[in-house]
């Protein structure tokens, strides 16, 4: 008897979520890598896919080899490939610049042990790969491009944790000056005065691997565009085994809806043992009219529809509104029902 061929290998999720991509692989204790595209920045590692080198921060939920598996090979192949972005280490001493490396933004009480794992690999490969691990406290932000910032977020989960918020940073101008004319502003800020004031706007938060917490009723999550949220428990007995792993059970997404605003609420992080077809009938059970805002990742068949249904929208959309009847050509008016001659 011939053998069987090797299983496929996983497909990368896909949701066009305008005006962002959330794209990636999320299987509970296999890997998980979430990329936003247009935000540069990845969430967790576990697998090093070809389209996450593109990306040139990681943003490190926890230590979770699930989350974690892939962070060398990524260091290694942007090095290799050259792949583009600034590097904050300094030249070599001959003055050139190193390759670009991009960075890994992690909890600080994984700082030296990410840097021990990347040093271990030294004596292995016989060289050294570039790598930047950047330790963020919790409620610190760091900038991932212009007016763009990523937000540590303490969570609790099994090991030290984090989640994330990608929030963009605008310029508001304070109520006091709304109806002054635009000389008068020009004025206020030439002789020194603070007309604007800042403010955050959450676009993307991310849970990462935690148990339920006051973290997420905060505004970062509660107004988020979109909140991508691991939820690696669907059955009804398996609250438990939730709460013994430290994991968000389905019961604990539902009653997030009230609280979080999110036109898109992303779950991430099912557990084999359970199928899309089964999570997506306890969505569709427990979250009623919500059900239409809350996405698998790995929902591969309807997360294709939908997109099609996109692409087909924007095409229509695109088309010129055909012309009226006495516009048309002659021989196309004879195939108009009671076309004016």
């Amino acid at each position: 008897m011939l053998p069987s061929p090797p299983a496929r290998e996983g497909q990368l999720g896909f949701l066009y979520l305008p005006p962002y991509r959330v794209q990636g692989i999320s299987v509970a204790g296999e890997q998980t890598v979430i990329q936003i595209p247009e935000l540069d920045v990845a969430f967790d590692i576990g697998q090093c896919t070809r389209a996450v080198l593109s990306v040139p921060t990681i943003a490190l939920s926890h230590a979770h080899m699930d989350h974690l598996g892939g962070l060398p090979y990524w260091f290694s192949q942007r090095s290799f490939q050259k792949i583009g972005g600034e590097t904050h280490l300094p030249d070599k001493p001959d003055g050139k610049p190193r390759v670009p490396v991009g960075r890994c933004v992690c909890h600080p009480e994984l700082e030296q042990s990410l840097r021990g794992m990347m040093r271990a690999w030294e004596p292995l490969e016989r060289q050294k790969t570039p790598f930047e691990i950047v330790a963020l406290e919790p409620e610190k932000d760091l900038e991932l491009k212009n007016n763009i910032r990523l937000r540590a977020i303490e969570t609790r989960h099994t090991v030290p944790s984090l989640g994330f918020s990608v929030l963009e940073r605008r310029s508001k101008l304070k109520e006091e000056f709304r109806d002054l004319p635009q000389e008068k502003l020009r004025e206020l800020r030439t002789r020194g005065t603070e007309i604007t004031r800042q403010m955050d706007i959450p676009l993307i938060a991310y849970t990462g691997d935690t148990a339920p917490g006051e973290y997420l009723v905060r505004d970062e999550f509660a107004d988020a565009k979109i909140v991508i949220a691991e939820c690696t428990f669907f059955e009804p007995d398996h609250n438990d085994r939730a709460r013994t792993g430290m994991h968000l059970h389905i019961d604990d997404i539902i009653r997030m809806l009230p609280v979080w605003k999110a036109e898109a609420i992303v779950l991430v992080h099912v557990s084999r043992r359970t199928t899309i077809h089964y999570a997506r009938e306890r969505i569709e059970q427990l979250a009623g009219a919500d059900a239409g805002r809350i996405h698998l990742l790995m929902d591969h068949r309807s997360n294709r529809a939908r997109y099609d249904a996109q692409v087909a929208a924007a095409e229509d959309a695109n088309k010129p509104p055909a012309p009226p009847a006495e516009e048309l050509p002659r021989e196309s008016q004879e195939d108009i029902p009671n076309a004016v001659e």
